[in-house]
């Protein structure tokens, strides 16, 4: 099972995480009804907006240091992806 079904399966279940982590990272609105201010990275951006306007310095900087960690796994997770769908050309 671990030698054969396990290798056939990596790029798929690499490619369902990669995307799980990617929806759990953005969202919003699940956590501005339910969980306490500025538990998660989009409920600390919202604090940047305000009615005196954008402080568009900062927001900036905390939208880079979210979107990092994204990259980073897509980086980092690359091989994995190409393979499984160059994987799935070939016969």
């Amino acid at each position: 099972m671990i030698q054969i079904v396990l290798p056939m399966v990596a790029p798929g279940l690499v490619a369902t995480i990669f995307i799980s982590i990617i929806f759990a990272w953005n969202e919003f609105f699940l956590a501005y009804n339910l969980a306490p201010k500025e538990s998660t990275v989009p409920m600390f951006m919202v604090r940047f907006v305000t009615s005196e306007g954008l402080f568009w310095a900062k927001l900036a900087a905390s939208c880079t240091m979210a979107v990092f960690p994204i990259v980073l796994l897509g980086w980092i997770a690359q091989r994995q992806l190409v393979r499984g769908l160059s994987m799935g050309a070939v016969k």
